[in-house]
């Protein structure tokens, strides 16, 4: 199993050299990668849209500074030279699909094609507000996926779709020595399990419960399997909330106790298909890097990450 770390470039404050410390220490303790988060904003109040109701409660106040991921992954770009750089995830429907396509490029030709997209449609209406966007429903994903990929393709690159059009035109930079990054799709639900089994190139699910993961394992497999697609090459890639807790009980979620604990959780859920965890750990940079590498020592080792995309990649998928 590979082991990633998020890194936490989203908070009440974000630290630079907390960035560089635990990318650099990651790779320093053979970790495999390093993934950012993205959030545009911390709404202090609702913002009213016609149909849509109103939160019970406003966002966290991890979202009041969040770092562009994209952009720090350029950073790290160059302060690494192993580590696969993910997002986990961009809110891929606030973004333009070439913009989106030619930025993650960009740091795939800075890192010399180290970049994994993890992507979402996005769900905080705020947001789409200040994009100037209307609510977005995940199906919305794939004609936008289908747009990012095109952009990725030999030119003269053209999308004939209504949403994403893209005229006959020359658009670069494409990935590094590959014809496509990698994309991973997040999800809230059955529906959006059902799409990256359609059009991802793996699934990126956020769960501390293993009843529920293993579900949501089962049905991407499934839906994988009746849309002509073999499972066992699609990535299961976990992200989970990790907390040193000697004192969790027999109850606890996922990755909360002693890192013994972790180890027994991360056999758990490769059992289940997951091929690469991406821990958050509630820690500082020291305690952070000496727990994963703790942890490292206790996996047993697997294949890596998909190098190249296997989902359709032409623009009339759309």
């Amino acid at each position: 199993m590979e082991l990633g770390v998020a890194l936490p470039n989203g908070g009440a404050t974000v630290l630079t050299e907390d960035l560089v410390r635990l990318a650099t220490g990651a790779e320093a303790a053979g970790l495999d990668s390093v993934w950012v988060m993205d959030r545009w904003l911390r709404p202090r109040h609702p913002v009213e849209m016609p149909g849509v109701p109103v939160p019970v409660e406003m966002p966290a106040d991890g979202y009041a500074c969040v770092f562009d991921p994209i952009d720090v992954l350029a950073h790290l770009a160059a302060l690494t030279t192993r580590l696969r750089l993910g997002t986990s995830a961009v809110q891929a429907l606030l973004q333009p699909p070439v913009l989106l396509a030619r930025r993650l490029a960009t740091v795939d030709q800075l890192s010399r094609g180290r970049v994994v997209a993890g992507l979402a449609a996005g769900w905080m209406r705020e947001e789409f507000a200040a994009a100037g966007r209307s609510p977005a429903n995940g199906h919305r994903l794939d004609a936008h996926l289908a747009a990012l990929r095109s952009a990725w393709g030999p030119d003269p690159v053209e999308v004939t779709c209504d949403r994403y059009p893209v005229p006959p035109s020359d658009v670069g930079p494409k990935p590094f020595g590959r014809a496509a990054i990698p994309v991973l799709l997040g999800y809230a639900a059955a529906a959006g399990i059902r799409r990256a089994a359609r059009i991802a190139d793996g699934l990126h699910p956020y769960r501390t419960d293993a009843d529920q993961l293993a579900a949501d394992i089962a049905l991407f497999r499934s839906a994988a399997a009746e849309a002509g697609r073999d499972p066992a090459t699609l990535p299961v890639v976990l992200r989970g909330d990790a907390v040193l807790d000697p004192a969790a009980g027999r109850d606890r979620p996922l990755f909360r106790g002693t890192v013994v604990q972790w180890a027994e959780d991360a056999a758990r859920v490769a059992d289940l298909g997951v091929g690469q965890l991406v821990l958050q750990v509630d820690a500082t940079v020291e305690a952070t890097l000496s727990a994963l590498e703790d942890l490292r020592s206790r996996l047993p080792t697997a294949g890596p990450c998909p190098a190249r995309s296997t989902a359709p990649t032409r623009a009339s998928h759309m």
